[in-house]
């Protein structure tokens, strides 16, 4: 025991960062909170955002009491043309937050995805930490292992989800259910084109190579279960790279060939399957192929409702070319031109919070600089890896060049058709960082520690260390409480015990507009089934006033308006002018939302006004033909007028497209419209 010697405190701190990369190459894409309300988004990035945080507060206790030292390698990292940037990019990010519309969504990220400045910006945080911190090839290794070993248990949940069989239940609008540990399959299909090329990769290294082949075999059977088809067509993007890399470091001018004839006679495959007469027309229809065979279709389904988005959202670029509208802030600058076929493509009451395409997406929320700022970064990170391809000294180095760009080149591809979450974002900033580290160079042998030095002292670090417990405690815990107490709420939604879990949640996250309108929905709630009417409708009002405040012409705040003013008018005939307003400010902001016109024209029927009733639902099947409910009120309407005749054909409409509606009122009204002779 006499040779060991105690570690320093920068050894200590460079312990501590490593152990919060693997963390969080394991851990973020495994958390969820099944009682939550946002069950996947929200856990990942309140871990993600502490782990950054601890990290963060290692490196800088490492970086002080490593200052004046011999050990120049911070200080020439500091001068990568890579971090040079990933900080650009990070300013650009930060600057479009400042002159967002809608500074505090782009700072904190919309409820549902959770994407701000503050979780880009742990993305960003993570990537300089693992980049500068990881020097020596067994750390990339360890992250290496973490990140395919970690994919085991969310494959099995996504296998298991496959049979039928989830003991949690989740629901999900996705052509797949298999939504494992990260929310959609979708973006499961996106964590897995990252991961795949990883596990192929650890086969290449081992001669006990059965448990990887295992692992890859189940991993592309659940990519496939996904029916992702942006995931697809990213894994073929990535592995075909994986394929013409490998040929390239190893000089075989047979395989590089062999990769470019099958990557071409695979596409040809798949565009014969899209030919409306094709040779393999045959096999469209089989379990599979028939994702595949409608690729190409522009009238229906998933293609459809992406090159809508795409058309839709461009022209917006040109009125705010530079910065873009803010991180997060799509859904309500969207809002404006929604096309009113989109609705027909992913259905009713649909919002687009997203483009569907990186460059759009990074147009829309940090305009033409964010986009310039990304794209240098991939260039100069391109520029490393093929530098790194080239000259790799032996085998580990060369199949980690060839699975990192087989990986991101991969998940470039499918971000054309889609976008990412917390999951794959984290995976990806830390394939990133492990590029970089390859590009720096990476020491064969773990370093040497130091003897821990009793002249350190630990007094002058407790201010950043109680500093680093605010963040962890604001950022990462206090956002999980207030959204279980959130999911409480509604679990009994018209009870005292809801009401007061919701203002928990309230209190503990002000900013969040969810909660701000949940509570003035219990208020209307607790209105309709209760006493002190007048009192709840005030608190009601109160919220959602907050909930303007908080986002400023948000057409769904202003629809909530309309609701509230509507049960309000009833009471006290006054606020149907409210009402009537905010309806009118709702479709201001959102033309296209059938949805907003047909509680228009039941608010004008409720006050007996049915004509001007009449013309707001016909707005709204005009806007979407399928709406059953628009056409049922669109026939009471017209039954009340005696126009027994357009009344029929409404109903015959309602009853088509939700069949639901057949009542024994319709009946009794058709019964005595016949013995009247009607």
């Amino acid at each position: 025991m006499s040779g060991q010697r105690a570690l320093a405190l920068p050894d200590w701190c460079s312990h501590a960062v490593e152990v919060g990369w693997l963390a969080a190459a394991v851990a973020v894409p495994l958390t969820f909170n099944p009682w939550g309300g946002s069950a996947f988004e929200l856990p990942k990035a309140a871990v993600l955002r502490a782990l950054v945080l601890l990290m963060g507060l290692a490196a800088l206790v490492r970086a002080i009491e490593g200052w004046g030292t011999s050990d120049r390698r911070p200080r020439r990292w500091l001068a990568s043309p890579l971090l040079a940037a990933a900080v650009a990019l990070g300013l650009a990010l930060t600057l479009a937050t400042v002159l967002s519309v809608n500074p505090r969504t782009s700072l904190w990220g919309s409820y549902e995805r959770q994407q701000g400045l503050l979780t880009v910006g742990a993305y960003l945080g993570l990537f300089v930490l693992t980049a500068t911190g990881m020097r020596t090839r067994g750390q990339a290794d360890r992250l290496w292992l973490a990140l395919v070993w970690g994919s085991a248990p969310i494959v099995a949940y996504g296998l298991l989800q496959s049979t039928g069989i989830d003991p949690l239940g989740w629901q999900t609008d996705a052509t797949s259910p298999v939504l494992s540990t990260v929310g959609r399959s979708n973006f499961l299909g996106s964590y897995l084109v990252l991961i795949i090329p990883l596990t192929v990769g650890r086969s290449l290294l081992t001669r006990r190579r059965w448990p990887y082949l295992a692992l890859v075999t189940v991993q592309a059977v659940c990519l496939a279960l996904t029916q992702a088809r942006g995931a697809w067509v990213g894994l073929a993007a990535g592995m075909m790279v994986f394929g013409l890399a490998w040929a390239t470091v190893k000089g075989n001018r047979s395989v590089w060939i062999a990769v470019v004839v099958g990557g071409a006679l695979a596409a040809g495959a798949v565009v014969m399957l899209n030919l409306p007469l094709g040779p393999l027309t045959a096999l469209a229809d089989l379990p599979g192929l028939d994702r595949v065979a409608t690729l190409t279709r522009t009238d229906e389904g998933s293609t459809a409702a992406r090159l809508t988005i795409w058309r839709a959202a461009a022209p917006l670029l040109a009125d705010r070319t530079l910065l873009g509208y803010g991180p997060e802030t799509m859904r309500t600058v969207f809002a404006r031109v929604f096309p009113p076929q989109l609705v027909y493509y992913q259905g009713r009451n649909v919002n687009v919070d997203r483009a569907h395409n990186l460059w759009l997406d990074l147009g829309m929320g940090a305009g033409l600089v964010g986009i310039l700022a990304f794209a240098a970064f991939l260039a100069i990170f391109g520029w490393v890896v093929w530098r790194g391809l080239r000259s790799a000294p032996d085998r580990w180095e060369q199949v980690a060049w060839v699975v990192v760009t087989a990986g991101v080149v991969g998940h470039l591809v499918d971000l054309q058709f889609g976008f990412d979450l917390t999951a794959s974002a984290t995976v990806m900033w830390l394939m990133l960082a492990l590029g970089a580290a390859l590009g720096r160079g990476l020491s064969l042998h773990e370093a040497e520690r130091a003897a821990a030095s009793a002249r350190t002292s630990r007094l002058p670090y407790l201010p950043l260390a109680a500093a680093c417990f605010v963040g962890v405690l604001g950022f990462g815990v206090l956002p999980l409480l207030a959204d279980v107490d959130h999911w409480r709420a509604w679990q009994e939604p018209i009870s005292q015990h809801a009401l007061e879990s919701e203002l928990r949640a309230a209190r503990l996250q002000p900013q969040v507009v969810e909660y701000r309108l949940g509570l003035s929905r219990l208020y209307l709630g607790q209105c309709q089934v209760g006493a002190g009417r007048v009192h709840w409708l005030g608190a009601a009002e109160t919220e959602l006033l907050a909930a303007d405040q908080l986002s400023p012409r948000d057409y769904e705040v202003w629809a909530e308006f309309g609701r509230l003013y509507t049960f309000w008018g009833g009471l006290d005939p006054r606020r149907y002018a409210d009402a009537e307003y905010s309806y009118r400010l709702a479709t201001e902001l959102a033309p296209n939302h059938a949805n907003l016109y047909v509680s228009w024209g039941m608010l004008y029927a409720q006050q007996g006004r049915y004509g001007e009733a009449i013309e707001k639902l016909e707005e709204a099947v005009a806007l979407d033909a399928t709406d059953g409910l628009a056409y049922w009120h669109l026939g009471e309407a017209y039954a009340v007028l005696g126009l027994d005749e357009v009344a029929e054909r409404a109903y015959c409409e309602a009853f088509r497209w939700a069949p639901e509606l057949r009542t024994e009122e319709v009946r009794e009204w058709r019964e005595c419209r016949t013995l009247n002779g009607r």
